[in-house]
């Protein structure tokens, strides 16, 4: 089995509710847009900096390694699908999407534990910054259900993704994890 490092970044709450930048208009992912959803999943696993997306693309083209991936959400997270949202810009294109999630059973005090299941930009819209309003607006998504924490990792590897947690203000928690691909 081939391993590498993740790095964990936390946001704990309670904190200031975070300020999701405007240049985004964000639609909730319903039955009717899932498959645009999944087709974008499959798209930002197309030259992502993380190790697990080469691997799921290694074994199945894009759109098998992203329905895959979006079906397996739901055997180990709880969510409703309209926290998935896709994001678009001034122009009504594309530019990504967020998937949060929260882990079962990890309540504390009524609260929940979540994670982001999967942020992605597409492609043609990478370098613009657009993964800062993504990050941004699951954040304050998650906030809206009410947790207690947001645990995340990115791949060692993953510079901007780390940049990016770091500006929105989660914090590192410990050294780097090594996990199983």
């Amino acid at each position: 089995m081939e391993e590498y490092k993740k790095v964990v970044y936390v946001w704990n709450e309670p904190n200031a509710k975070l300020v999701v930048p405007t240049r985004l208009q964000f639609r909730p992912v319903d039955e009717d847009s899932i498959d645009i959803l999944i087709d974008a999943v499959g798209q930002s696993m197309i030259g992502s900096l993380d190790r697990s997306d080469k691997k799921m693309l290694a074994e199945n083209p894009p759109n098998v390694a992203a329905k895959n991936f979006v079906d397996e959400a739901a055997e180990y997270f709880n969510y409703d699908l309209s926290w998935w949202q896709l994001a678009y810009d001034q122009n009504d294109e594309l530019v990504g999407f967020v998937q949060p999630v929260v882990f079962p059973d990890c309540q504390k005090d009524g609260l929940e534990e979540a994670t982001i299941y999967y942020i992605g930009v597409l492609p043609e819209q990478r370098g613009h910054g657009y993964g800062y309003d993504l990050l941004c607006q699951c954040t304050r998504a998650l906030q809206e259900v009410g947790v207690w924490r947001i645990y995340c990792d990115t791949d060692v590897y993953n510079a901007s993704m780390i940049k990016t947690f770091e500006r929105a203000g989660y914090v590192q928690e410990g050294e780097p994890k090594v996990v199983e691909l």
